[in-house]
């Protein structure tokens, strides 16, 4: 693989502006994209992703989907192709991948040494460290997946209703003529995730949206319901393995 490498792994980046739509489209090989900053939304058959920069889309070959960029500011995103020879490593469905910081930054240094020289030793090493790290990342059905069911749909459009991350997920679910616990049972079993672990990734979609667009930690703390501000920067570390100031300053 060391010798061929560089011809069965193809690394690029696209700059979008919010709004900004990728027509449907497959590909003969994997590809598996991310974002640098931003968000995109994907529709693959039917199903609705998001794609935020701490989490990766592996879709396998001829997998058709389209994509619209959320963020109100430019959207960098990477493509990483993979030859169908190299995919038996990865499912053969859409899945969602964990994206730590160390990937995020070999995949900056393999963009900037492709510039330099895509046929250098260094640049082979890095895109064989690349595919260990593809190989090895997390992976998960979906980042927020979404439901259709009559009870549960209603359910989870109050969790990602940003006026209301003041209030209790107990206070939420009063309002429903469901009992909490019935409505908890449908959610692992629509989701496969609990309420709870749902509502902290919406809350992560809008941190990441908010901190983007110059929003202050403490403001969002409290918007967030959090009485300190180092409980949120926790929070937020915890879910994307760095503290809003160091993901605004990327």
């Amino acid at each position: 693989m060391t010798v061929l490498i560089q011809s069965l792994i193809e690394v690029e980046d696209f700059f979008y502006q919010q709004d900004e739509i990728v027509a449907a489209h497959s590909s003969l090989w994997g590809d598996f994209n991310f974002s640098l900053n931003g968000i995109l939304e994907y529709e693959i058959a039917g199903q609705i992703y998001l794609s935020p920069p701490n989490y990766g889309l592996w879709l396998p070959p001829q997998t058709a989907h389209t994509s619209i960029a959320l963020d109100k500011h430019i959207t960098h995103y990477v493509c990483i192709r993979l030859h169908p020879t190299l995919c038996q490593y990865f499912a053969a469905c859409t899945k969602t991948l964990s994206i730590s910081p160390f990937l995020r930054q070999l995949v900056e240094e393999i963009l900037k040494q492709k510039k330099l020289n895509p046929f250098s030793d260094s640049y082979i090493h890095l895109l064989n460290v690349l595919m260990d790290q593809l190989k090895a990342a997390p992976c998960y059905e979906h980042y927020l997946p979404q439901s259709n069911h009559v009870m549960l749909k209603p359910v989870l459009q109050h969790l990602a209703n940003p006026a209301l991350f003041q209030h209790s997920l107990s206070q939420i679910l009063s309002n429903f003529a469901f009992s909490e616990r019935h409505l908890l049972r449908l959610s692992q079993q629509e989701l496969q995730l609990s309420l709870s672990e749902w509502r902290n990734r919406a809350k992560i979609l809008y941190a990441i949206t908010q901190i983007r667009q110059g929003k202050s930690v403490k403001h969002l703390a409290y918007q967030l319901g959090y009485q300190h501000s180092s409980s949120f920067i926790e929070f937020f570390k915890r879910y994307t393995e760095q503290t809003p100031a160091q993901f605004r300053d990327i």
